[in-house]
């Protein structure tokens, strides 16, 4: 055990002396060394390392990645699989097992998994049964995950690279780039697009031109820094997408011109936000995301494939397709996930939805699904993540009986409810859940709704105020015991009696002059009556997609039904679900101020349902290309807050 250790603290001393900077790194370009590359990848899994404990990579793949299969490993499975020699069997085991006891709805997770069963060697059923039923079953990233596998050699009797390449092209927007749904594209499906495209680059001309035309638009994308935005916030993620996407086309970003912007490297974007541990943070000044690491990781781990003549990031080296062992009677059986030891076929996803394991839009455990808890881009509706690095949680502690603190401009709003709910850990936690709003276009009565579903009153509650009377008594109660206690003491200095009376009035004026309401009396389900008001909105929160797969999603989906919110000129869709959680007693959970992004609503929260899993908004039925605290409302709009698998795209599927 000391040896291992010793041995970390040898590499992170290393590493450390490599670097050509400490983070976050700034400043102009840097021509890096691949060495200098290399350092900066095995700075992120000592970090890693350092985390889980382990000793080197493959105690930690026996280990926590082993025991997170299906739930967070795959992008680091599949990565290191892309940098070293290393054993997979535990890992393979463990994510064969997962799968054959969970019912997979999402088509890119069921082909996320498959990649990491290639990458850990596996010639597992699963595999081919990922392409037969899940390649374009929801939209453009069913695609190019699908393309991925059949990239690595694997075949299928419904589909062809070049046939799955067609269907990816003619999603192309005329900008030259990819969107998930509107007519805006976005840089990461754009470079997602390039890097399943990439192994036809130069045998098809038609794939060519295709991606000449990505080229052209993910360069007038760069900015002056080097990196790329999405949703308006410049993000590693972003960068790390178009990283790997050039590095698949055996492009150095480090030498071709145009993806060097003032000096400005797509490299040099991604550093900015390398903090001091080794980790990535996803906003400038923020702390250690997750997503931002893995994807960094990947796309460091890509680059450096190219530099030493290595295929492309998806071109897995462990990948076995002459050995798969396919189902008897053809490959469409229903991709369950069994053991290819087992012999049987276990029923597996619907395509219905969709979203692979922890970790988005960008992507949750890293995942390259749609980079960030946003991917996004100017026109996508998931929303960007820790858009300004200051946290707000709207959330009803269990068992508090006052409302919390409201701390505006951006810093943190708790706003507590008496019996209903609990605080979300790190990872995902189960609730009760919160008040529900279950009357249409009324603000009169509300529901508190339990896990089941069911409903019951909302208790009448006296207006605050009505305690301190009986407060001041108690005040008053005490300062006479301890007078009399002075007495009996014979402490009879007028000073003692003097300091009891000033502390007996300080404390009634406390009390006069704070108001304490029970959450009952915060969540009064009163609609504000605005002063100013411009005009009315409606808004409704649901959650269709997931209704009734845990106790905080109601069976019928409705978390707040149509209900009518006055505006004032200038108000936002977040200040009016901001009014809607104060006064209906629903928990919010969010980053930022003006760029807003909603991480969880009713406890439920983004990548609970796979990496695309998340929240977004349509005002009109559009999803607007800004943040929820940017979009002005006005008289007469209709809000809808959504929980969606796949970006949208799942939602786009119902309507149709």
């Amino acid at each position: 055990m000391r040896t291992k250790l010793a041995s970390v603290l040898l590499s992170l001393i290393a590493i450390v002396t490599l670097l050509p900077e400490t983070s976050p790194i700034s400043g102009k370009c840097s021509d890096y060394t691949v060495g200098e590359i290399q350092a900066l990848a095995d700075g992120i899994v000592a970090y890693e390392l350092g985390n889980a404990g382990a000793g080197d990579i493959q105690d930690w793949i026996y280990g926590p990645l082993t025991s997170n299969a299906g739930e967070s490993s795959e992008w680091f499975v599949l990565t290191l699989s892309q940098s070293g020699s290393y054993d997979f069997s535990t890992y393979e085991a463990a994510l064969v097992e997962y799968l054959s006891h969970e019912n997979i709805q999402s088509a890119s997770s069921r082909e996320k998994y498959a990649l990491a069963l290639i990458a850990s060697g596996s010639t597992n059923r699963y595999i081919m049964q990922a392409i037969e039923n899940s390649t374009g079953q929801q939209g453009i990233m069913s695609y190019i995950y699908g393309e991925h596998i059949l990239n690595n050699g694997y075949t299928s009797a419904s589909f062809t690279q070049e046939s799955v390449a067609e269907s990816i092209i003619s999603m192309q927007l005329s900008d030259g780039g990819w969107a998930i749904m509107g007519n805006y594209s976005d840089v990461d499906v754009t470079a997602m697009a390039v890097q399943a495209l990439a192994p036809q680059y130069g045998s098809s001309g038609t794939v060519t031109a295709s991606i000449d035309r990505a080229m052209e638009f993910l360069s007038a994308k760069q900015l002056s820094s080097g990196g790329y935005k999405s949703m308006g916030t410049e993000n590693p993620e972003s960068a790390s997408q178009v990283l790997v996407a050039l590095s698949s086309l055996g492009i150095d970003c480090m030498s071709d011109e145009r993806f060097i912007k003032d000096g400005n490297t797509v490299v040099d974007a991604i550093l900015q936000y390398r903090l001091e541990d080794g980790s990535f943070c996803h906003l400038l000044d923020g702390g250690s995301n997750p997503t931002a690491t893995i994807q960094a990781y990947y796309s460091l781990v890509s680059y450096l494939r190219m530099s030493s003549g290595q295929g492309p990031l998806y071109i897995l080296d462990n990948r076995r397709p002459q050995d798969v062992n396919v189902p008897s009677g053809g490959g469409n059986s229903s991709s369950g996930g069994n053991s290819h030891q087992s012999g049987s076929a276990n029923s597996g996803g619907s395509n219905n939805s969709t979203s692979p394991a922890q970790n988005v839009e960008k992507v949750g455990e890293g995942s390259n699904e749609t980079p960030q808890e946003n991917i996004s881009g100017e026109g996508n509706s998931h929303q960007q993540q820790e858009a300004s690095g200051q946290k707000t949680s709207t959330v009803p502690p269990k068992g508090s009986s006052a409302v919390g603190t409201e701390k505006n401009g951006g810093t943190e709003t708790t706003v507590s409810s008496a019996e209903n709910t609990t605080s979300r850990s790190a990872a995902k936690t189960t609730s009760t859940a919160v008040a529900s709003k279950k009357s249409a276009k009324t603000t009169e009565t509300v529901s508190e709704q339990s896990g089941s579903g069911t409903e019951t009153p909302k208790k009448e509650s006296k207006k605050g105020g009505g305690y301190k009377v009986g407060a001041v008594i108690v005040v008053w109660t005490s300062a006479g015991v301890a007078a009399l206690i002075l007495l009996i003491l014979k402490k009879r200095n007028w000073k003692n009696f003097a300091a009891v009376a000033v502390v007996g009035a300080a404390a009634t004026a406390l009390i006069i002059m704070t108001d304490i309401r029970s959450a009952d009396d915060y969540y009064s389900g009163e609609s504000v009556v605005k002063e100013n008001a411009v005009g009315t909105v409606t808004m409704e929160i649901r959650c269709d997609t997931i209704a009734g797969e845990n106790e905080n999603a109601p069976a019928d989906g409705i978390i707040l039904d149509t209900t009518e919110f006055q505006i004032e000129e200038g108000e936002t869709v977040w200040d009016i679900l901001t009014q809607a959680a104060q006064t209906y007693g629903i928990q919010i959970d969010n980053t930022g101020n003006s760029m807003v992004y909603v991480a969880g609503i009713n406890y439920l929260y983004e990548f609970d349902f796979g990496d695309l899993s998340g929240w977004i908004y349509h005002v009109n039925g559009v999803a607007p290309s800004v943040g929820c605290g940017e979009y002005v409302l006005h008289d007469g709009d209709k809000v809808e807050w959504l929980y969606t698998r796949e970006l949208g795209n799942d939602l786009l599927q119902e309507e149709e």
